[in-house]
């Protein structure tokens, strides 16, 4: 593969495992060196290090909490010291919780709304005075941005926040920066985040909507995500921006 992001570096939050896994592995496919961060287990997040070292690039994990508003700045500074400038940001890291309307509590709706859009926000903004040539920023959202599902107001709620964020970003940032910030909204996955989704949920996609989906009758994997959020780490997506393009198969086109 060509080494199109070589002497580039790339956050990518969350990226001990499930789809910011799959990124930050695609990434160093490509010549990146990629920080990843993680909330719990340093292990797997090493783990996922010594794969992207072995892939010839540098790879950095660090522990980082979404709650914290620190952590943006933590972040910046910690990739900052190591490797000089900032190419590319993933926002990955996330939550989904299933929470019906009668049972949703202020703190279920704060937390996803600090965790799916304060964080991203405030990353960005900690970043902006080190960014290198043409940088790049990945926001990932999900067909919930756009469709109406049970148990899913505070998550629904967050991703399509997220997505008119990314059109502000996209505007503040293009022309200052020469950056491009673009959304993705996979729709199912299968990583374990997808295997604590309600078994009845599951089952209502896997059995009728999967079979609609245009691209294939499946749900999506890991590295169909990873590389439509590689190529808009690239220079190749250049005229791609304020967008949030279709990464579940056609099962919501955008």
């Amino acid at each position: 593969m060509s080494k199109s992001l070589a002497g580039r570096n790339a956050i990518v939050s969350g990226g001990s495992r499930g789809i910011g896994k799959g990124i930050a592995l695609e990434l160093a496919k490509r010549g990146a060196n990629v920080l990843i961060t993680y909330e719990k287990s340093a292990k797997a997040a090493e783990g996922v290090v010594e794969q992207i070292e072995k892939l010839g690039t540098k790879g950095m994990a660090l522990q980082a909490s979404c709650l914290d508003i620190k952590s943006p700045g933590k972040i910046v500074k910690a990739l900052v010291e190591a490797w000089g400038k900032i190419h590319i940001i993933i926002n990955n890291a996330g939550i989904g919780d299933d929470i019906f309307l009668e049972d949703l509590t202020e703190s279920d709706f704060d937390r996803h709304i600090i965790i799916n859009v304060r964080m991203p926000i405030f990353l960005v903004k900690a970043a902006m005075q080190f960014f290198g040539e043409a940088p790049r920023i990945v926001n990932v959202s999900s067909i919930m941005a756009r469709v109406g599902s049970p148990q899913a107001t505070a998550y629904t709620a967050s991703k399509s926040a997220l997505e008119g964020v990314t059109k502000v970003l996209a505007i503040e940032l293009g022309h200052k920066y020469g950056a491009t910030v673009n959304c993705v909204n996979p729709g199912p996955v299968e990583t374990d985040m997808w295997l604590q989704t309600d078994k009845d949920v599951r089952d209502m996609w896997e059995a009728n909507k999967a079979a609609e989906t245009p691209a294939a009758p499946r749900i999506g994997t890991v590295d169909d995500i990873a590389q439509i959020v590689a190529f808009l780490s690239e220079e190749q997506s250049r005229w791609t921006t304020g967008s949030t393009v279709c990464a579940n198969g056609g099962m919501v086109c955008v």
